[in-house]
């Protein structure tokens, strides 16, 4: 027996609330309407297989609700809850980990290169130009003291 994971009303909602036709989704997710009318009512034999009604559920989701950042889409169209899961006969055992909370896998934000590159043109400037300049230039006080040396005639 297999479980149909696709939450067929979740489809069948978005659709509406999309008030788009089956025939027009179909175009719109470059499937046929008898893959869109599985989705929403049941039944694998328009796929080539189970996973391939998984990837299309996920691409009428994603076309009706958006996409997040993560990739997957706004809306859930898979049965998610543990009572619905019971009802269908599937068993639920994920738990979430426990302890500290994982790290983002990229924490430097753009904000972060763009500060890191305003300090190190600002360190190039510093001693690609103005340290030159300024052991260039002989001080005022260098200037003030001068002493001419006259030569003693005999």
């Amino acid at each position: 027996m297999t479980v149909d994971l696709v939450d067929r009303h979740a489809i069948t909602n978005l659709r509406k609330m999309c008030k788009l036709e089956r025939a027009r989704l179909a175009r719109m997710a470059d499937l046929s309407v008898q893959q869109i009318t599985q989705l929403e009512e049941g039944g694998v034999s328009a796929f080539s297989s189970v996973e391939f009604k998984i990837q299309a559920a996920l691409k009428v989701a994603s076309i009706l609700s958006g996409v997040q950042d993560n990739g997957l889409p706004v809306a859930n169209v898979f049965y998610s809850s543990k009572a619905k899961a019971s009802q269908m006969g599937m068993a639920v055992s994920y738990h979430a980990p426990r302890g500290k909370p994982a790290k983002p896998k990229y924490p430097d934000s753009p904000e972060f290169y763009k500060m890191l590159l305003i300090f190190l043109v600002l360190a190039f400037l510093l001693v690609a130009v103005a340290m030159p300049l300024l052991f260039a230039i002989p001080s005022q006080s260098n200037l003030d003291h001068t002493v001419t040396v006259q030569p003693i005639n005999n």
